[in-house]
Order: C-alpha cells, then sequence, then structure tokens
C-alpha cells in the first residue's frame, strides 16, 4: 500500500526546518496554496463514501460541542492511533500542524465560500504550516499514512458548526473552527487565545489574507514563536501600527517590497527597543 498522502496533498514545501528559528519568505511559502482545501482536493474519506457538505451560502454558527471525542474510528489500528497520540503529545509543532491540517479541511468541507483562507493567509503572514508535520512524519515513517487518513477520516466525519472534542490515543484537544480562523495566524502558535490580539480583531480572515499590507507587517514583525501573552499585546499593538503606515504609504504610491519593509522596520525601532528582551 502506498504510505504517502493522497493526490493532491502537497508536504514538500519549501520551509524551514525548523518554524521557530526563522520566517518564511513568502515566494518560499507560494506551494502552501495548493495545500488549501487540503482534504477538500483529496475526496475526502474512505473510498466509496461520499463526504458530508453544507452548503456554501452560509457558515454553520457554533452550538454545543460533540458529546464523544472522535477518534476516527477504524480509519486506523489502535497500535497506530496510540503512537500517533503520543507524536503529538511530544511534539507541539507537530500537533500545531495537525490542528491546521484538520480546520483548513473542516472549513473547506463546512464553509465551501471560505476555502482556502486558512492557507492563504499561511501564506500572506510567512507562517511555516506542514514543515513540523514533515519532519516529524519523515523521523517516523510507519505513521505517516496512518496520520493523513486519521485526518481524512475526521474531516470527513466531524460534525459542522461545533466545538469539536479529538481524542488520538492520549492526546486530545478541542477545536472551535471559526474561533481558530478569527484568530489565524496566532492561533496556530497559540491555539488558547483568550480573544482576537489588536491588530487582527474586527477584521475577517479573507480581507486580511488580501491585504496587500499582510506580508510586508509579518515581514517586519514576524510571528514566528510562542511569545507570553504580554508580548502578544505588544507586539500586536506595533503590528497594527505597520499595517496604518503600509496603507498610508501605498495610497502615496510606495510598491510593497522589501525597502517598505526595511522602512516600516525603522519606524517602529524605538519602539521595539522599550520592549522587554523576550518580546523583541
Amino acid at each position: 500500500m502506498d504510505s504517502g498522502p493522497p493526490a493532491g496533498f502537497v508536504t514538500r514545501v519549501p520551509l524551514p526546518a525548523h518554524r521557530r528559528g526563522r520566517v518564511v519568505p513568502p515566494a518560499a511559502l507560494a506551494a502552501v496554496i495548493l495545500a488549501a482545501g487540503i482534504l477538500y482536493t483529496w475526496k475526502i474519506g474512505a473510498p466509496g463514501r461520499a463526504s458530508r457538505q453544507t452548503p456554501a451560502t452560509a457558515m454553520a454558527s457554533v452550538t454545543d460541542a460533540t458529546d464523544a471525542p472522535l477518534d476516527g474510528g477504524d480509519a486506523i489500528e489502535p497500535a497506530q492511533r496510540n503512537a500517533l497520540g503520543a507524536l503529538l503529545l511530544a511534539r507541539e509543532d507537530f500537533a500545531s500542524d495537525f490542528r491546521f491540517l484538520l480546520a483548513a479541511s473542516l472549513r473547506d468541507r463546512c464553509a465551501p465560500a471560505h476555502a482556502h483562507e486558512l492557507a492563504r493567509m499561511a501564506i500572506a503572514a510567512g507562517v511555516p504550516v506542514l514543515a513540523d508535520a514533515k519532519t516529524a512524519l519523515t523521523e517516523h515513517p510507519e505513521l505517516r499514512h496512518p496520520a493523513y487518513a486519521l485526518v481524512s477520516r475526521l474531516a470527513a466525519t466531524a460534525p459542522c458548526g461545533t466545538i469539536v472534542h479529538v481524542a488520538v490515543g492520549k492526546f486530545a484537544m478541542d477545536l472551535d473552527l471559526e474561533r481558530y480562523a478569527a484568530m489565524f495566524p496566532d492561533s496556530y502558535f497559540t491555539p488558547d487565545l483568550d480573544s482576537p490580539p489588536s491588530d487582527i480583531a474586527g477584521r475577517d480572515l479573507r480581507e486580511r489574507a488580501a491585504d496587500p499590507c499582510t506580508p510586508v507587517v509579518y515581514a517586519a514583525l514576524p510571528l514566528n514563536t510562542e511569545r507570553t501573552w504580554q508580548c502578544t499585546g505588544l507586539r500586536a499593538t506595533l503590528r497594527r501600527r505597520l499595517r496604518v503606515t503600509c496603507a498610508d504609504a501605498l495610497r502615496e504610491g510606495s510598491p510593497v517590497d522589501a525597502r517598505m519593509s526595511a522602512r516600516l522596520v525603522a519606524s517602529i525601532r524605538d519602539e521595539l527597543q522599550q520592549l522587554p528582551s523576550i518580546c523583541r
């Protein structure tokens, strides 16, 4: 049996070896967009089973959480499920990619009108999605096919419009799909945020992903590591200022390029130096 992912899934994306070390330029992330609608283009579910899909006219509202955790049923063997759960517990970076894969796939199925938005925002913000999943599963090739089979089954069977409880061996997570999307890309690194940071609060994911200033702002002030909540707030405030400055520059006819990013960094250099060292 072929242990690789189903056709249409991109795993060999030119991303950094570890997401904590550096920011990925948007050009290097371009291939990720092919992974948008990851499981939507996989022909979700087991062979012969049609995927359930909600109409594209509206997005389901979130109701109560699912009564029982979803574990993928018979998609993988119990021993594989336990081993995969242990790997997810041991590697938070892999768990972040697992959450992203499931969120992107579910959103494509449950809200087709908003398909691909998470992947597009990942590109715009330089978030190295899939890099850690690739690394973890390269180190554990026996779990490669079970991992893809599990995400595929969960994305095909999880109910829309509710908080989804997932249990994989001893690993457990709750996924509030629209909350995750509203706080993305911050939710990729910090999924338990209480509220959206000030730079993205009130702004639709599609709007943010399409904003030409988004890649410039994240290049100037990257979101490439977990930080304390105080840092999140301080950096979000500066990022919001950068976006306003970028928008002003665009109205004046300045091109969106590396020089603009450098000018934006220079414009907040003093404020950056005043931040606690852990937040810089």
